[in-house]
């Protein structure tokens, strides 16, 4: 691995986590929780995730941190959910279960491996938003969820929110060592272009936002939806890359995910921030520089996901799920001029 690039990210996304079997998983769940039931592993970037069927206590979430995980980092986590919860309890969020020592998190080792940090959350169910249908209804309604969510988090603050994170836009230039990591030149050009135009447009700029904690990773694979009414949001998962961050670096990464269609291609974008601004009204600044943070997200992920796929081959496929759509979406963006973006999302953001 390029040096540059372990020293800039660290341990948790430089080097893999152990495996947990599902035996583990099961012999954890029983010892510290009292339960039982099936387990079923998740995907994850860097923790082992288990979605758990218990016997008559219905659906969980078993979360395995990567032994470099910082107990703090996760506390955070918890914290937080507790917070959201209790200013918006109508917000479907999971909720943390306490273990029989009624510790919201313990450490153990796992199959001989460093001790790692242990917790149960509620499962929310429902469809991935990646494999539901898209509407203009669904755009507008998840970017309502998102400005609620932001707001149930507004008076919240944890010791841990000041982490460096690798998924912080503001970070995007950090990631320069990745492009060696794309094979197409063209692509590589392009996404260093983007990281150019953030750092002259938009860096200056973010310092005088206003900023508080945020979710900080609304993508497709993070929301689930009603699978009857797809349009409706039943809840958001991981809270894992939650940072203290401009509220607006939040609102880019969800709109990152509302992937161009047919027409213009930030039309279910501007939907988005419609639904958003509806809630929580945005500053002329915001949305000034709200085309470089789109553009900035999608750019860290295609260098991560480039970095990740050759350093992990085994988390290839996962890694790279969304890269077709990353690519498309970078490409129809390069042939607006941040001016033409920015007269979009004022004529066409506006809360109905």
């Amino acid at each position: 691995m390029n040096e540059a690039v372990s020293d800039a990210f660290g341990e948790t996304l430089a080097e893999d986590a152990p495996d947990v079997s599902i035996v583990e998983a099961l012999a954890l769940l029983r010892r510290h929780y009292g339960v039982t039931g099936s387990a079923r592993p998740l995907p994850g970037e860097r923790d082992h995730n288990f979605h758990i069927e218990t016997e008559g206590e219905g659906a969980f979430v078993l979360k395995v941190s990567h032994p470099a995980e910082e107990a703090g980092f996760t506390d955070f986590q918890n914290k937080a959910l507790d917070h959201i919860l209790t200013v918006d309890p109508s917000l479907p969020v999971p909720s943390v279960r306490k273990s029989l020592e009624g510790e919201a998190q313990f450490m153990v080792s796992v199959g001989g491996s460093p001790p790692r940090i242990v917790r149960l959350v509620t499962y929310l169910p429902g469809q991935l938003l990646s494999r539901s249908p898209t509407s203009a209804a669904q755009d507008r309604n998840l970017g309502i969820f998102l400005a609620r969510l932001g707001r149930a988090l507004r008076g919240f603050f944890h010791p841990a929110a000041g982490s460096d994170l690798l998924w912080d836009i503001r970070k995007v230039a950090k990631t320069r060592p990745m492009l060696a990591h794309i094979t197409d030149a063209a692509h590589r050009v392009m996404v260093e272009r983007v990281i150019d135009a953030f750092e002259e447009h938009a860096a200056p700029v973010i310092p005088g936002l206003r900023a508080q904690i945020v979710h900080n990773d609304m993508n497709s694979y993070n929301v689930v939806v009603d699978a009857a009414r797809p349009e409706v949001v039943s809840g958001i998962l991981d809270f894992g890359d939650m940072i203290h961050s401009p509220l607006i670096c939040d609102l880019a990464i969800g709109a990152v995910y509302r992937w161009p269609a047919e027409g213009h291609p930030l039309a279910p974008a501007a939907r988005f921030v419609a639904g958003y601004q509806s809630v929580q009204p945005l500053e002329i600044e915001e949305l000034g520089i709200l085309f470089h943070l789109i553009r900035a997200r999608l750019a860290l992920i295609a260098n991560i996901a480039s970095w990740q796929a050759e350093r992990f081959p085994a988390k290839r496929d996962y890694v790279l799920r969304l890269i077709t759509e990353v690519w498309t979406s970078l490409e129809r963006l390069d042939g607006l001029s941040p001016a033409d973006a920015r007269r979009y999302f004022l004529d066409h953001s506006k809360p109905e």
